[in-house]
């Protein structure tokens, strides 16, 4: 498979992953975060049962620890700033992710991965706002720091071990995580229609779908064009905050939301010629 090809299946993960800030949003409303995140990744992992192998465990559950602390900082979060600032700011995982494949695995930077973190980075500093941070920002930042361990990782051992049951040891992971603090921490639980549907819709897509294709995909391509290219998801998650929750963006976010695009063109450009 071509990286560019790679690189096109992950926009697609982070088309899915934008949509679903949103939907989180307003499921928070009825039902507290690590309720929903033990319910989503427990009823998901059970769809990974017949694909789960011994010898994915061990490193499906090191990148479980990493996702299980992403979604939990990120779900937080959710509740304490808005959808859109949430997505960018999930987003900054570009930066992180390159330190952290260089000091565990060696990967090293061209010029041009370099230039599109960059990029891409200040395209998810003008995509915030320019705004002074809150107790919900700081929490996506430290998700987008464990979402970059799980990047990283998922490079790593996808190339060396059977990406379906690296995912599924990775979500049954997230869900035990998760179910342990949701017997103490569960303040609200209404499960309504909404509710279920929203588990529904981040189950079956956001975490099904989205965990293959992310763990196969990334076996093509470097983590650090797969952190620049699923950093997309910020400015998809504001296209359906906007068309769902309302929420808009200045002429200067607009801009911040090409230079991301642009950033993605940069890289994909690279590994078709490569």
């Amino acid at each position: 498979m071509k990286r560019l090809y790679a690189d096109a299946g992950l926009l697609l993960v982070a088309l899915i992953w934008g949509a679903t800030f949103p939907v989180v949003k307003l499921a928070l409303n009825f039902i507290s975060p690590f309720a929903f995140n033990a319910i989503r990744f427990v009823f998901t992992s059970l769809l990974f049962l017949p694909f789960l192998k011994r010898r994915e465990a061990s490193a499906g559950v090191k990148i479980g620890v990493a996702s299980f602390l992403g979604y939990t900082f990120q779900t937080i979060g959710l509740e304490l700033t808005t959808a859109t600032n949430a997505g960018f700011i999930t987003s900054t995982y570009i930066v992180f992710t390159p330190i952290i494949a260089a000091k565990l695995y060696g990967e090293k930077l061209t010029r041009v991965e370099a230039l599109s973190v960059i990029v891409a980075f200040i395209g998810v500093y003008l995509l915030s706002g320019v705004s002074s941070f809150n107790t919900g920002d700081a929490l996506i930042l430290l998700c987008a720091i464990a979402f970059a361990f799980e990047i990283a990782m998922i490079s790593e051992y996808s190339k060396k071990l059977q990406p379906l049951s690296l995912a599924g040891w990775q979500v049954l992971s997230i869900g035990l995580f998760s179910t342990f603090p949701a017997l103490f921490f569960t303040e609200k639980l209404v499960l309504n229609d909404y509710v279920l549907l929203s588990l529904l819709i981040t189950g079956l897509l956001a975490t099904f779908v989205a965990k293959i294709l992310q763990n196969y995909l990334q076996s093509y391509t470097k983590s650090v064009d797969a952190g620049i290219i699923l950093s997309l998801e910020g400015v998809f998650s504001h296209v359906f905050s906007v068309i769902v929750l309302g929420e808009t963006l200045s002429a200067l976010q607009y801009l911040g939301a090409f230079l991301v695009f642009l950033a993605a063109i940069l890289v994909s450009s690279q590994n078709d010629k490569s």
